[in-house]
């Protein structure tokens, strides 16, 4: 065989994610009782289970698909792990000097942080590139802009809007006010008897005016009054009260292929201090979702994905692990 070949062969395995150069083990702590998701909680440091229990996983640049990322800020990040029989922990801490957690100017971009599964936890392991298809993966995202808006507790009232970034904004009053849909609108429109579908008909529909709350907003308000398209529809992106927690359930058969999960199962939280961020999440070992990964098995890989914010990192532009191994 040519030495040709042989790197030719390297950096597809590479590529199919089937090499693990810089895998790391990481064996979860055996712990009695709950399991906190505060990442600062004592449990956490050095007078917890896990102290002296860390792994140091090196990040790599992510330079598979367009747009590299040949430069992300985060270079490592420590991981610690535990399970109590029913539930499975992961905290990762990094170091990050700027804590970037809103996200409403222009050119503003979040600090964010993920760990992946397979969902299938037999045979080969898929791409660590978000898997492929059908070989179906199991992503964790941890959002510092949830976090700030306490997703899981405050709902859309936590949200971070214009006011936030702009302390002394300030709009006239144009005495308008705009209906909006109380709940989720039906996307069904009446039948009429010519068969045809009328706009604004008074039996029923979205566009029934009769059939709808409406506020009144005399400017820029905190989330009220202006109609949002995206929280009527019922994206949990635009809508906060969907949100479990700070971590968004996802899942994924190779690039571009990101979907959040209907039913979200995941805790987790964030704490940000001495120029580091530590993040846990935290789900039950197996639970009825066929889209999430079940942790039966004693070990499963793992992959790990930092975004920093103030380095613009977003999307793809992230460090990135390969498959690492998790021992519960």
């Amino acid at each position: 065989m040519s030495k040709k070949t042989i790197v030719f062969m390297m950096l597809f395995a590479f590529v199919l994610g089937m090499t693990s150069a810089n895998a790391a083990t990481i064996k979860a702590v055996k712990v009695q009782g709950e399991i906190p998701t505060n990442a600062d909680d004592p449990f956490w440091t050095r007078y917890g289970p896990t102290f002296h229990k860390h792994t140091v996983v090196d990040m790599d640049p992510q330079m598979i698909t367009n747009p590299m990322w040949p430069a992300p800020a985060t270079k490592w990040v420590n991981v610690r792990a535990v399970s109590n029989g029913k539930e499975i922990a992961v905290r990762l801490s990094w170091t990050d000097s700027t804590r970037n957690d809103i996200m409403v100017q222009s050119q503003q971009y979040k600090d964010q942080a993920a760990v992946m599964f397979p969902v299938k936890q037999s045979g080969e392991e898929p791409p660590f590139t978000m898997g492929g298809d059908g070989e179906r993966v199991n992503i964790w995202q941890w959002k510092a802009t949830w976090n700030k808006e306490g997703a899981g507790n405050n709902g859309n009232a936590g949200m971070q809007d214009m006011e936030d970034q702009y302390k002394y904004m300030a709009m006239g009053s144009g005495s308008y006010y705009m209906y909006e849909p109380s709940g989720k609108l039906s996307g069904k429109e009446p039948a009429h008897a010519s068969g045809s579908k009328e706009s604004g008909a008074k039996d029923g529909g979205a566009s029934d005016i009769s059939k709808r709350g409406t506020y009144v907003d005399f400017g820029m308000g905190k989330n009220e009054g202006v109609y949002n398209p995206g929280r009527a529809t019922g994206n949990m992106l635009s809508d906060a009260s969907m949100r479990v927690s700070p971590v968004e359930d996802l899942n994924a058969e190779g690039f571009s292929t990101l979907t959040t999960q209907a039913h979200q199962d995941v805790e987790g939280s964030g704490n940000w201090s001495n120029n580091r961020w530590s993040v846990v999440f935290k789900r039950s070992l197996t639970n009825s979702d066929a889209n999430d990964t079940q942790f039966t098995g004693g070990k499963t890989p793992m992959a790990i994905a930092i975004w920093n914010g103030q380095n613009k990192e977003r999307n793809g532009q992230k460090a990135v692990t390969q498959w690492n191994e998790l021992q519960y």
